[in-house]
């Protein structure tokens, strides 16, 4: 019975803690503005025919892949497929790259092998201090592309090398993946709206 109380505590904390996060974001404008503002960068690159990359690592990785997925099939409209691209999928190329090179490099031989000026590049860190995406980012900011970046609370390189940052006030990961999600989604909407309303 008292391990059920703990658990019940625990989860409560969890998602008080996420409310009160989520509570804090919206006190910043600025960031808010920031959401809109990658919206607007992705959705002009997709009537561009450009593309959206995306890149991070464990929970990061598998929301880059979310993301990807969202805006190739649908969010929340039935629209034609945009062309998202995470790239975290390819295990060939993550193995062969982190074997004979380095895992620092992963993402950013993939951009150099795939991506042209004017694509989108959007880096996921939590900590704001992943090599391989900071990598990433480098080199797409010298090649021309338009960068973004989901981050944590702390300013880090990555805040140099993106166009647009969001910056979610907390240092607890947990937390700020589940606001990166909450992000992307809200991302993935505006950008419907931007195109197809």
């Amino acid at each position: 019975m008292e391990s059920g109380v703990e658990d019940r505590q625990y989860i409560v904390n969890a998602i008080t803690a996420l409310k009160e996060l989520l509570e804090n974001f919206l006190d910043l404008d600025a960031e808010i503005f920031r959401l809109s503002q990658m919206a607007e960068i992705i959705s002009t690159a997709f009537r561009k025919q450009k593309r959206l990359y995306l890149f991070g690592n464990g929970g990061s990785a598998a929301d880059a892949q979310h993301i990807a997925a969202e805006f190739v099939n649908r969010f929340d409209m039935h629209r034609p497929p945009l062309p998202a691209i995470a790239l975290t999928t390819d295990t060939s190329v993550l193995t062969a790259i982190s074997n004979d090179f380095d895992f620092r490099e992963v993402f950013a031989k993939q951009l150099m092998a795939l991506a042209s000026e004017g694509d989108v590049a959007l880096g996921i860190s939590t900590s704001g201090k992943s090599e391989n995406v900071i990598n990433a980012l480098r080199w797409a900011k010298e090649s021309g592309l338009i960068t973004l970046g989901f981050a944590g609370k702390d300013k880090t390189d990555m805040d140099d090398l993106c166009d647009v940052i969001i910056h979610v006030p907390s240092n607890e990961t947990p937390r700020i993946q589940e606001c990166h999600i909450l992000l992307a989604h809200i991302l993935c909407g505006l950008v419907e709206r931007m195109m197809y309303v």
